[in-house]
């Protein structure tokens, strides 16, 4: 144990991660642009990854991500608890990570947050370097049922990283989701997909308030390009997660068979 704890530390520099159950991973990334949480308060915080291992974590398992974007400008980075309250305690390595901006103005208002097309290079390449920290700290990763998606604004950055074919969320990921967003990046990208879009699973939810006629839209569109594509209505909520439909998504990302999600017209 001792050597291996040396051997991950000369990997990451001066930092010691600890692989062992409930263990919570925090990296910080001071080369990277600012995010966008920084760029909206001006706190001056560098980017950081925090990921918590399952309670039944061990260095002989294989164990998938559940990588969780928040809504808004995305936070700092470290509320791992989110992925974890979508997915569970076991099987499952639970990350949290901020939201990147190529640009940022006050004069657009609250429009100025939205992830766009134009944030694409700035958001691809400050994943890559964050999640493959993470995958050199923690060796048994396996792609197999990871999961990556967010809400709302963090909904809007998971499609614009399929929007922009990005092979290395291809090569780590399985499953995408989207939670009350994503749906105009993600209508553009699945009218003629890619190949590389056959490779995911696609689940989809929104409050009843709006946006049902669009994602059904959508759902019809990737039906007839013959992608994996679930959308679920999220019944009398407005532009929220609320706590019963992270389980319902988490069940989805588990593999388990879903219950009542046709649309609700």
């Amino acid at each position: 144990m001792a050597l291996s704890l040396v051997i991950v530390a000369r990997a990451l520099g001066a930092e010691t991660v600890r692989l062992e159950p409930n263990a919570i991973l925090r990296f910080d990334f001071t080369n990277l642009p600012a995010t966008l949480a920084t760029m909206n308060t001006g706190d001056k915080q560098p980017a950081r990854l925090t990921a918590q291992l399952p309670e039944n974590y061990s260095r002989d398992g294989k164990f998938p991500l559940c990588v969780y974007l928040d809504g808004w400008d995305g936070g700092r980075g470290d509320r791992p608890g989110i992925a974890r309250a979508i997915v569970g305690p076991t099987n499952f390595i639970c990350v949290n990570l901020p939201l990147f901006k190529r640009a940022y103005s006050t004069n657009d208002g609250d429009l100025g947050l939205l992830i766009s097309v134009d944030d694409f290079e700035t958001v691809n390449r400050a994943y890559r370097e964050m999640l493959q920290k993470l995958f050199d700290a923690v060796p048994n990763i396996t792609p197999e049922h990871s999961a990556f998606g967010g809400f709302s604004n963090g909904a809007h950055t998971t499609s614009l990283l399929i929007a922009g074919q990005d092979e290395f969320i291809a090569q780590h990921f399985q499953a995408l989701y989207f939670v009350e967003g994503g749906a105009f990046l993600a209508a553009n990208t699945l009218e003629k997909p890619s190949p590389l879009m056959k490779h995911f699973h696609f689940l989809f939810l929104h409050g009843d308030y709006s946006n049902g006629f669009r994602n059904r839209a959508i759902e019809e569109c990737a039906k007839e390009q013959g992608l994996d594509f679930t959308t679920v209505v999220m019944h009398d909520t407005g532009h929220a997660f609320p706590p019963n439909y992270m389980a319902l998504a988490g069940q989805w990302i588990r593999g388990e068979k879903l219950a009542n999600t046709k649309q609700k017209e």
